[in-house]
This record gives structure tokens, sequence and C-alpha cells, in this order.
């Protein structure tokens, strides 16, 4: 009789090795649900979700769950953001828990972020066969704090639903490496095909993901020790792994081009910055790019002063001394640490590379003015604490005691960090409990944005226009827009600025909009015309934009109605209106209303009726 101890002891080993990672996934699946479960009390903050969601019922709210969709599959384009999936996921959580009712979208993002972790965890387990590294990595991952915006906030499902089509993707393609059976290694293979363009229709920058499935592929068999880390790469060996994306990058870049366009018409890219191979605009990048990855690095790392609009890094801000030493820093490390490990640790390469090139559509290659943001970082982070948990483990397994030292030290540091990181994640996350909670605590921060004061003035004028009339209450409010409106302003004043010509300016649109802010304030305040106008014309100096063409054009035609014999106001209101028909014209929403606007000129100065007539036309082209 053969001894079947062996054979027992194997299958006990294999059972308990897959309880155990079971036991983890459920942990770790468990652990970031109890984590962000307050974000299910949380509110909408007034920032892009009434412009994107709440603004849109056409497509989340209409009256059949088929009429919706259809509206967002082939009713509405175009659009600034059409993320098509991330749009179905919305409209998923209106149907089910109300589209106005935050709680739905909070929990869709909390759900996928728990999701998110874990598929983390499967995909490294399975691409480097360390139950340690991949357990580690997926826990810190959990507990960065930089992860509180994208999950908090409602604008960030496209974020976690990008991460879960995109870690889903990396999971299935390692499963594919190993397949032997050709006949389910394409069918994996084909999953991955269409994982593709679900992430890119969740999020853009997921146009970056065919790369890193590339790096992926060239650097499996050393994530997973069947080759040594120091092993020449031969790319002609493993020329057919990279030739099986081809049809992948052909989807990326139609997805792209038709996306660009979409861009350009909305003004995101084209006429914001200088071409992006122009010299102005190299010299811009080769600072800044470096300046953004070193403050990413800092907020993956640190857990304070965390912001959904950093002041800086900024075209028209002086670089300061502390800026200069980070952008030679990064230059030289990257380029260190790339030369490293692609010699002598290529097991630990893909961690590098996947990095860089999950932040490469954030590069502002195509300008667009925000360099650095907490959402950009909720993918690439993974890559850094990977890393780090590498080396650490790494160094444990060193036989040379000052490395196993070194390890230990820095693994203690590293679980400092991440409870400090846990306790200012909980607490960052009341600070998205609504509107008022969120910009008081931007304002509160050392450097806030312009953005900060602006939003924070309007949503002061959202609360003075739900007060009674002529009330003590609506007066202290609007004094309340008066002050920080001031404020910002002398805020604006006292930062070094520089010449940045060419580049749009999002610091000097935030100004111009508390220049608004006054303006629509002075209208609460029943404060006569001309001090409104006022405001409104030094905002549309500032920046000439469609939100101060039209509100020029409305007070300019209020005041030429209450003199009706003034009709060269009534005919410089309709030329700002013309301005804002043609800012508004990419927007079929905007479009709806127009020729009900233009008919105030019309019924008032029926002179004006012919231009006013000849401006409808060209709106609906």
């Amino acid at each position: 009789m053969h001894d079947v101890r062996p054979f027992m002891s194997g299958l006990a080993g294999g059972l308990s090795r897959r309880f155990l990672v079971v036991a983890i996934a459920i942990t770790l699946f468990g652990g970031s649900l109890i984590l962000y479960a307050p974000a299910l009390g949380l509110g909408f903050i007034g920032y892009d979700e009434a412009a994107v969601l709440l603004g849109h019922p056409n497509l989340y709210n209409q009256a059949s769950l088929v009429d919706s969709t259809r509206e967002i599959l082939t009713g509405y384009f175009p659009r600034e953001e059409p993320l098509i999936v991330r749009d179905l996921s919305w409209l998923l959580d209106a149907r089910v828990h109300g589209f106005t009712n935050p709680l739905g979208y909070h929990l869709g993002n909390v759900l996928l972020n728990a999701i998110n972790v874990v598929l983390l965890f499967l995909f490294l387990l399975h691409a480097t066969r360390w139950l340690g590294l991949a357990g580690l990595t997926a826990a810190l991952f959990a507990a960065l704090a930089i992860h509180v915006e994208p999950v908090c906030w409602v604008m960030g499902r496209k974020d976690v639903l990008c991460a879960f089509f995109t870690l889903l993707a990396l999971l299935v393609q390692s499963v594919a490496l190993r397949e032997t059976s050709r006949r389910r290694r394409l069918g994996l293979q084909v999953l991955v095909f269409l994982l593709c363009p679900l992430a890119i229709l969740s999020k853009f920058s997921a146009i970056a993901l065919v790369l890193v499935l590339a790096a992926h592929r060239l650097f499996a068999p050393f994530l997973d020790n069947t080759r040594e880390p120091g092993e020449r790469l031969d790319l002609r060996a493993r020329w057919r792994e990279l030739a099986a994306l081809v049809p992948h990058l052909i989807v990326t870049a139609g997805l792209y081009l038709w996306y660009q366009r979409v861009l350009s018409a909305y003004q995101v890219i084209g006429d914001r910055g200088p071409s992006p191979l122009s010299f102005q605009h190299l010299k811009t990048l080769a600072l800044l790019v470096p300046l953004s990855l070193a403050r990413t690095l800092g907020h993956i790392a640190w857990a304070s002063e965390h912001s959904i609009s950093y002041l800086r890094p900024n075209v028209a801000l002086q670089l300061t001394p502390g800026d200069t030493a980070a952008i030679v820093a990064v230059l030289f490390g990257s380029v260190a640490v790339l030369w490293a490990t692609l010699r002598y640790r290529k097991d630990l390469a893909f961690f590098v590379l996947a990095f860089f090139l999950f932040m490469l559509p954030y590069f502002n290659v195509e300008y667009i003015g925000i360099w650095v943001a907490d959402r950009y970082a909720y993918l690439s982070s993974f890559c850094v604490v990977g890393l780090l948990c590498s080396l650490i483990i790494h160094a444990w397994r060193s036989p040379r005691k000052w490395r196993r030292q070194l390890g230990a030290l820095v693994f203690v540091a590293t679980l400092v960090l991440s409870g400090f990181g846990l306790a200012a994640g909980r607490k960052h996350q009341q600070a998205f409990r609504d509107a008022d909670a969120f910009w008081t605590y931007e304002l509160g921060l050392a450097q806030p944005s312009m953005l900060a004061f602006e939003s924070y003035a309007k949503t002061m004028l959202h609360d003075a226009a739900n007060t009674e009339p002529g009330s003590q209450e609506r007066q202290q409010v609007i004094a309340r827009v008066s002050e920080i409106a001031e404020r910002g302003v002398r805020y604006f004043a006292a930062l070094p600025w520089q010449p940045a010509p060419g580049y749009f300016s999002r610091e000097r649109a935030h100004l111009a909009g508390l220049y608004v802010a006054r303006g629509l304030a002075a209208t609460l305040a029943d404060t006569p015309l001309e001090r409104r106008l006022g405001f409104y014309r030094q905002a549309y100096q500032i920046m000439p934009n469609q939100q101060t063409s039209l509100l020029l054009a409305q007070v300019l035609l209020d005041m030429a109605r209450r003199e009706p014999s003034s009709e060269a106001l009534a005919r410089e209101s309709l030329g700002y209106f013309r301005q804002y028909v043609r800012k508004a014209s990419s927007d079929p929403l905007r479009r709806h209303g127009l020729r009900e606007l233009l008919g105030q000129y019309t019924d008032a100065f029926p002179t004006l009726a012919g231009e006013a007539n000849q401006i409808a036309e060209e709106s609906l082209r």
C-alpha cells in the first residue's frame, strides 16, 4: 500500500493556504468597508456635482430606466465628460436610492473601493506568489489618507470605477500568462481586451492601461521569481506577448481621438495653453512634472493638508527653493531608480514603470491646468506601496544583519505613518459632510486655493437665497460673502505671481468668480444695478468666460429696460449675449433655453429682433 501521508499533507497545506487567502481577502474587504462606513452619511460638497451629476436629470432621472440608458448611450452628445460606464453606474444609484439622494452614490464608491483593495491583493498574490507582500501592500493601500477624496467625494466614482476595471484587467492578464490551455488563455485575453475600453469609459486617464499591461507582460517572469532579477530582459523572445496588445492599442487610440475632439469642443484642451511641442511648454513640463511627482509622493506618505485643489504647482507662481530642490531630487532619483531596477532588480521594475505610466495622463502634455490632485494618485499609490513593501521584505530576508535592521526600522516607520494616515483620513472624511463643512476645511489649510474662496462664497450665496428677503439673517450672510470675497482678492494679490503668457489660469478664473459672487450678493441685497454692473465688468475684465458674459448681458438688459430709450445698453447687452452663445454652443443642455432668453430682447426692443433671431439660428447649427 502506498503511503498517503505526503499526499494528505500537501492537500492539507493547499487547503490551509486557500483558507488563509480567503480569510485575508474577507478581512481586507470588511476592513475597507468599516474604514469608510462614515462616508454613507455624507452629502454633496457643491463642487462639480451640480454641473456634472445633478444638473443632468436627462441622463439619470428620466421616467424610465430605458429612457435614461438611451440618453446616456446615444442621446446626449457631445458633453464634457462622456464617461458612459461611470454614467451608467450613477444611473443605477439614482434608480435605486433616488436621484438627489447622496447615499447611493457614496455607497457605490465605498463598495468599489473595498473591492479594489481585494483585487489588488489577488493580483499581487497571483503575480508575485508572495502572500505576505500581497497582504501587506493591500492593507497599507487601504489605509492611505490620500484615498479619502476619490472615495468620499461623489465625483470620485470615475476614479474607483476605473481602478476596478484596471486591477481586474491586470489580474485576468496575470492568470492568462500562466494558463497552459490555449483556448482558455485566448478567452482570458479577450476579457482583458474588453476591460480596457470599460476602464477608459470610466475615466479617460485609463488610456495608459495598455502601457501598464505591456509592462506587466514584460516583467511578469521577474515578478513571480521564475527568472532571476538581474537576468537580461530579452525583448525578442517576448515580442509575441507585446504583439497581443495591438488590438488594445488600436481601440485605445480610437477612444483617445474621439474624446480629444470632445475636450477641444469644450475648451478643456487646445485653447488653455501653448502647443505640446512648443519650447515654452516643454520647459514648463521639465520643471512642473517632476515637482508634481514630488508633491504626489509627499501626499501619499504624509497624511495632513490634503486638498481637493492644490495651489502649487502653478505655471504662474514662482518656484521656491524647496520646489527647485524637489525638482532636482525627483529628476535624479527617477533616473537612478529606473536604471537600478531595470539593471539589477527587474522584479521591482514593474512597480516603478507602472507608477510613471499611471501618472502619465496627468502630466499636462495637453495643458489642462491641474498638476496635482489626490484622485490622480488613487491607482499609482499601490505602485509606491508595493515597491516599499517589496524592499522591506527583501531586507528581512537578507543574510546581512544591517539590512534586516534597516528593513525593520522602515517597516516600523511605515506602520507609524499608516496609523497617522488612518486617523487623519477618518478626520478628513468628515470634511465631505456638506458644502459648508468642506469649504470651511479647505479655507483652513496653510495654502488654500482660490477655488476654496470662490466656492465658499457661492455656498453662502446659496444659503442667503434661501433666507427671507430683507431679513437680518440674509444681510449677515451677504456681509460674510463680501468678507470672504475681499479676503480672497487680498490673498490673490499677495501671491508671488509671474508672467505665464499663453496659459489659462484657473486661479484668475476663481478670482473673477469672487467678483461674480460680489455681484450676486449685491443682487440679493437689492443694490442699484450700476453697482452690480461694476462687479461683473471687473469679473469680465479678469476672465471673459461664459458666466461673466451672461451676467453682463443680463444686467445691461435690465438697465436698458429701466430706461427704454437706452437702446445702446440693450445692443451692448446683446453683444455680450452673443459671446455667451458661442461659448455655450457645444452643450446641448445650455442651447435648449437660448431662444427663450433671446425673446427678452425682441419683446423689449423690437429693433433688435433681426440680430437676436440671427444669434438664435447660429446657436442651433
